[in-house]
């Protein structure tokens, strides 16, 4: 199987990660609003995101380990391969089994009086301990299903992480629909968790024996090395709690569960734009790092040019497109009117312009980012990445006290955009040091993103402040209207042509 087709594998597992998602996502807040309201679902985002910091447990073992396993495999480094892969287990089931009893500590603190909550203290406890359990076996689900990526069946195990997405996702609607306590609902989800880690090692005998997991063998010093070369992946990790939670929890504690949910379903919209553009870049990492580790630089550098082409053209279309049809979206989903004797029109009371004008260029922000990402996160080549991404990150979550203190979720929004930029530049300064000793890269295609996205924001915003107020058919039509201008735009300054018919030609040689 070629390059070309792993991808395209790869793609469509990662293509059914996110419709289900997104489905997720879609589904799920407006039932939980209408079953919990506002309030328990802004709750329930502010307990999820009070556990989600124990991920970073893993220290980056997880990701750092799963690649690392892959380069060796790809090398005929098998003995090493079965020693580091049986070290790394041990060394995560360790870290699991230690923090799940040091956890038993939740049902000591008074969480209800903490997080400022209206459920009782003992279901705030164990819906916390339930969570974090969660969170800490999903580390060892992650490794598991990681494991396929040595024999090039990375979307075997996207599949197995789809498919417990999708029991997890299935059976916390269930819980919502009964409005079930919130440890119940924690519970179902941490079931299915462990039903679908024991599906992985079953599949991982049947398909690849020679991959399976075993605990035999333990190397002491190899451990010093894992966690120097995992802990930058640890530091990535921390960033996410920093980016994504910790705003929650700030938001909760000083702005109240109504601020929380709000920012919550902006975000979600525009991460779902995000999902849709990630799966073409994320679906490219095992292919990156079987190529990384086979040292075929020209097929990588061929695969970085024309990758930025079609990412870039989609992150554009993509996001304008959704910043117009957000006032339809938000109002369609959750179905919340303006309150009784606000200006007469079609909108939800949860949107507002400015914040969605600013959700959606840190959006196209970050989507400019995961590619150049995805090339130094692929590759082990992340040292740097790790330092700056958490250090920007930390920066934003304390200065983010005073914005969101003083001046809401916009402050916080701006400070957020900042950070996102400073990052962009350094990593393409990274992707720059990557290639240098193949080929200069071009950076034409980064800053023409840059321009069309500013000028589009800028008249978004002049459209929306009156557009917003007209009946939803029509904001509709004129947001489709504005996706083909970008659409067409976009394909010429991005050359997708090209991309196009070497894509095509690639298939036609496949099924000829």
């Amino acid at each position: 199987m070629g390059p070309f087709q792993r991808i395209l594998k790869n793609l469509g597992a990662m293509f059914a990660g996110k419709i289900i998602s997104i489905i997720q996502q879609v589904v799920i807040p407006p039932i939980f609003i209408y079953r919990y309201s506002t309030s328990g679902f802004g709750e329930w985002l502010a307990l999820s995101g009070a556990v989600s910091a124990l991920g970073m447990l893993n220290f980056g073992v997880q990701t750092y380990m799963n690649q690392d396993l892959a380069v060796r495999f790809q090398r005929g480094e098998t003995q090493g391969y079965h020693i580091r892969q049986s070290t790394a287990l041990r060394l995560l089931l360790g870290i699991v089994i230690t923090t799940a009893v040091l956890l038993l500590s939740f049902f000591f603190i008074p969480f209800d009086t903490v997080l400022k909550l209206h459920i009782s203290r003992a279901a705030a406890q164990w819906t916390l301990y339930l969570l974090a359990v969660q969170v800490l076996f999903m580390i060892l689900f992650g490794y598991l299903a990681g494991i396929f990526m040595g024999v090039a069946l990375a979307h075997r195990g996207a599949h197995w992480g789809n498919a417990q997405a999708m029991a997890s996702s299935l059976g916390l609607l269930a819980g919502v629909a009964l409005h079930a306590p919130f440890p119940v609902l924690a519970g179902i989800q941490l079931s299915t968790l462990l039903i679908c880690s024991i599906g992985v090692l079953i599949d991982l005998r049947r398909i690849a024996p020679e991959l399976s997991p075993s605990l035999r063998y333990w190397d002491a010093p190899a451990v010093k090395d894992i966690l120097k070369g995992s802990g930058y992946f640890g530091l990535i990790e921390m960033s996410t709690f920093l980016t994504y939670s910790a705003p929650l929890l700030l938001l909760q504690r000083f702005v109240g569960p109504v601020a929380v949910a709000a920012f919550g379903l902006m975000r979600i919209i525009f991460s779902m734009c995000r999902q849709i553009l990630a799966m073409f870049t994320q679906s490219m990492g095992a292919e990156i790092t079987n190529l990384f580790g086979r040292r075929d630089w020209p097929a990588l550098s061929r695969l970085y040019d024309y990758s930025e082409r079609l990412i870039f053209f989609l992150i554009t279309l993509v996001n304008l497109t959704v910043l117009m049809l957000s006032p339809v979206l938000i109002t369609l989903w959750v179905h919340k009117k303006q309150v009784a004797g606000a200006a007469p029109h079609h909108v939800s009371d949860l949107f507002a312009v400015y914040p969605y004008m600013l959700a959606s260029a840190i959006s196209i922000v970050i989507s400019l980012k995961e590619h150049k990402y995805q090339f130094q996160f692929s590759t082990n080549t992340h040292i740097e990445l790790a330092k700056v991404m958490f250090s920007s990150y930390l920066a934003m979550a304390i200065v983010s006290i005073g914005t969101i203190y003083y001046t809401g979720v916009t402050g916080f929004l701006w400070t957020w955009l900042a950070v996102e930029v400073f990052q962009t530049v350094r990593l393409v300064r990274m992707n720059e040091k990557l290639f240098a000793h193949i080929e200069t890269l071009d950076t034409i295609y980064i800053t023409r993103p840059a321009s069309i996205c500013t000028v589009g924001l800028i008249l978004a915003f002049a459209a929306l402040t009156r557009t917003s107020t007209l009946p939803l058919i029509t904001q509709a039509a004129i947001a489709t209207v504005a996706a083909c201008l970008v659409g067409g735009v976009s394909w010429q300054l991005f050359r997708v042509k090209e991309v196009y018919s070497s894509m095509m030609g690639r298939f036609s040689k496949r099924f000829a």
